[in-house]
């Protein structure tokens, strides 16, 4: 089974969140300047490596633990924030399909500040765990 954990999350998020659609305010990618196809209001969901694989001697597969981000972006700093809290809440104790453990690696949603045009960014991270074959 290939697992693209960054994917994998996005989608997830994407059915278990309503007003989030993959493709239109949900990317799986990093986090990208608005534009006509990237609207102000988005989510953005990629992974940047992981902790070293878990190996026995001798046997093929690795248990391995991908740290996934997960960064929501709005114009309101209270429309954001509540939808970082959804994300987070809806992906509490969650099973994904082939993944052996789904962590949150922060407790609560992190308030990441505002960029130049005024937009608030709020950041998750989490860790995916799954075995290669």
């Amino acid at each position: 089974m290939s697992h693209e954990p960054a994917t994998d999350l996005a989608t997830e998020i994407g059915t278990q969140v309503g007003v989030l659609t993959l493709g239109t305010n949900l990317f799986d990618s990093s986090v990208r300047a608005p534009n006509a196809f990237v609207p102000i209001d988005s989510v953005f969901v990629w992974a940047s490596g992981g902790k070293a694989p878990l190996r026995t001697m001798s046997q093929p597969d690795e248990i391995r633990s991908a740290v996934v981000h997960v960064r929501v972006r709005d114009r309101e700093y209270g429309v954001g924030n509540s939808l970082a809290r959804t994300i987070m809440n809806t992906l509490r104790g969650l099973s994904l399909l082939t993944y052996l453990d789904l962590v949150a690696a922060i407790s609560e949603p992190r308030s990441m500040g505002q960029d130049s045009e005024s937009n608030h960014y709020f950041g998750m991270e989490y860790l995916m765990t799954y075995t290669s074959n």
